[in-house]
């Protein structure tokens, strides 16, 4: 006979990897388009180098569209692409600062019904609250349940696409 603690499945904690990426603004933050690359030690990684991060936020977007109305000239929002980097590249946490959690919220919403219509798996983010003032603002610090070596630092072209091959099948 089994017992009942027998029958419980132990979660083992999920080991997050550390990601530095290099964001350029996607059209709602144009102001980081004209920053520089950030200077940081260890890897650091280009969205622009991921477009299942891009193609999945503007299918987020999409869905909010009403059919037969203009479409307007920006179509993502900043929740939009959070949504995205939680399914595509399994960010668990955001270093932010504490004003964005409503933004991280919606984030978290929406990524949870694209994965619910989509039948992809949803772990939502959370916010850690930034105690990086001095970090440039085209650079999104998080963590991410894929397994990257932060250590490892090839160039941002090279640990770009490193990232890229982990990427899962849907995306």
């Amino acid at each position: 006979m089994q017992t009942q603690a027998a029958c419980i499945l132990q979660q083992q904690p999920e080991i997050l990897s550390c990601c530095n990426l290099v964001v350029d603004g996607n059209a709602h933050r144009v102001d980081l388009l004209l920053a520089d690359l950030p200077q940081r030690p260890g890897a650091m990684f280009c969205e622009a180098m991921l477009p299942q991060v891009r193609t999945v936020a503007l299918m987020i977007a999409a869905e909010r569209l009403v059919e037969g109305k203009n479409t307007p000239s920006i179509i993502t929002d900043e929740a939009d692409w959070f949504a995205a980097r939680i399914l595509v590249l399994q960010a668990r946490v955001f270093h932010l600062d504490i004003s964005l959690m409503f933004m991280l919220e919606t984030a978290n919403r929406r990524a949870q019904a694209f994965a619910r219509k989509h039948g992809l798996d949803f772990t939502p983010a959370r916010i850690q609250m930034s105690l990086h003032s001095g970090r440039p603002a085209n650079l999104l610090m998080m963590k991410t349940a894929l397994e990257l070596d932060e250590q490892q630092d090839e160039g941002l072209i090279a640990n770009s696409r490193r990232l890229a091959a982990l990427l899962d099948a849907p995306f």
